[in-house]
């Protein structure tokens, strides 16, 4: 029954989408089924995977002599390898002998496969052979599936089979009408790698992906690593527009302690040498933090541009060390967060700092460094370069995005491109460069140098 397409030029014309067509124009009519008028009718299409997610919003077609297209392709879903099933339920109104009808492409003979079931007859089943779909086509194609897509290719191109054939409405009645189409395409798997980075010192705390189907938008709800706070809480919003997506990042920083407030204890007398001095009290009310001008702030991200050792007191001991850090390359300067401050009995200033070299063997570790700006610098930009340009320098380039906070990645840069920046942006305890095009970039000495290089 099915292999007679005899009704199949005039479907093609009413239903507009060419692909749909094909499914409904093989059915013949019963003698004693009553003709009736299809005109204002209407059929929903519905487009899904083979696990049911929604690929495109639900469309409306309405019978007329001039209906228009339905699109039922999906960008990422090929017909002619991903199309899987078309299912059809008829309207009880105007087809009540007609049921529901189902075609299955059938990818071990790779031919159409369709069960037809009528109202008080046992349910008919057959399938459309490739030679007789090329007869009503008057063309070749290699393979079932290839011939589907060419009926999609002609819809792109707004062209119908036969333009100029009128749609005879009485003869879609008696055809049966068709009340909803669901077009099923086989199950595109898509993945986002997620990296949760501190802002504080740029590591990697925490890993995760987002795992859907090709073409599946929402947000993504974080759930933090211990002991970490995120920077924005502003919606994560995704979009899986490729198999393979790349990388999301959010941003977190730890959370800091909650101050305990001491006992009152007496006030002990004066001292020579204190080796406890540490300004971590809030600023006066002069804005001075009893620091040195040169001193950088606590939690701020330092890095050594010199041999340097880590000592486990603020007196620099031989015997003390418990670290030792050669002179390394720019983008691979040890790199340390300022946590406190001492000084020695001489009264030299040292910092109080945790490695932060994610792949140190010393990661981790606590203890003190030197202040001195000859051997340790400020790991973030704090001005402006002069020709207002930075050049890229890490490996792997870095990320530009739409906010400071370096949420909405916008574009990547690779090593070596030369940007134009307009001004500095201080953010937390970090610093961010602002383009010329309004999206952001890091700060990090590590990663982006001034000038042209």
């Amino acid at each position: 029954m099915m292999k007679r397409m005899n009704c199949f030029n005039w479907m093609l014309l009413t239903m507009g989408a060419v692909m749909l067509t094909l499914f409904v124009g093989g059915t013949n009519a019963r003698a004693d089924e009553p003709v009736v008028d299809p005109t204002g009718a209407e059929a929903v299409v519905k487009v899904v995977d083979t696990k049911g997610n929604t690929l495109k919003a639900a469309q409306t077609l309405t019978y007329k002599t001039d209906a228009k297209n339905i699109d039922a392709t999906v960008p990422g879903y090929p017909v002619a390898d991903t199309l899987r099933e078309v299912d059809v339920q008829y309207n009880p109104k105007l087809s009540p002998f007609y049921v529901s009808t189902k075609f299955t492409v059938n990818s071990a003979n790779d031919e159409l496969d369709s069960y037809l079931v009528i109202t008080g007859h046992d349910p008919v089943s057959d399938s459309i052979d490739k030679a007789t779909l090329e007869q009503q086509l008057d063309t070749t194609f290699t393979t079932m599936n290839e011939g589907l897509a060419k009926y999609i290719e002609w819809y792109k191109n707004g062209v119908a089979f036969q333009p100029d054939v009128a749609v005879d409405m009485d003869r879609v009645a008696s055809t049966g009408v068709p009340q909803t189409f669901t077009i099923i395409y086989d199950y595109q798997q898509a993945t986002m790698p997620i990296e949760y980075v501190n802002d504080n010192n740029g590591s990697i705390v925490k890993r995760d992906t987002i795992t859907g189907f090709l073409g599946q938008k929402g947000q993504y709800k974080p759930v933090l690593p211990a002991g970490y706070q995120l920077v924005s809480y502003s919606p994560i919003n995704y979009d899986l527009a490729s198999k393979q997506n790349a990388t999301l990042v959010i941003h977190v920083v730890p959370i800091p302690p909650t101050p305990v407030t001491p006992s009152p204890a007496p006030t002990p007398a004066p001292q020579p040498n204190n080796n406890s001095w540490n300004p971590t009290t809030p600023k006066p009310a002069d804005g001075k933090t009893g620091l040195p001008n040169y001193a950088e702030v606590k939690g701020d991200a330092v890095y050594a541009v010199k041999p340097i050792y880590m000592y486990s007191s603020p007196n620099f001991d031989k015997s003390d060390r418990i670290a030792k850090y050669p002179k390394r390359t720019r983008i691979n300067r040890p790199m340390f967060v300022v946590t406190g401050y001492a000084k020695s009995n001489g009264g030299a200033l040292r910092y109080e700092v945790r490695d932060v070299n994610k792949h140190s063997k010393y990661y981790g570790k606590t203890g003190y460094i030197t202040s001195n700006k000859r051997y340790v610098l400020n790991a973030y930009y704090q001005t402006m370069p002069k020709n207002k340009k930075i050049t890229v320098i890490a490996k792997k380039g870095v990320n530009a995005y739409r906010t400071a906070s370096l949420n909405g990645k916008a574009t990547h840069y690779k090593k070596g491109t030369h940007l134009h920046v307009k001004r500095l942006v201080k953010h937390n305890l970090t610093t961010r460069y602002q383009l010329t095009n309004g999206d952001y970039v890091t700060g990090n000495k590590q990663l982006v140098i001034q000038g042209n290089y």
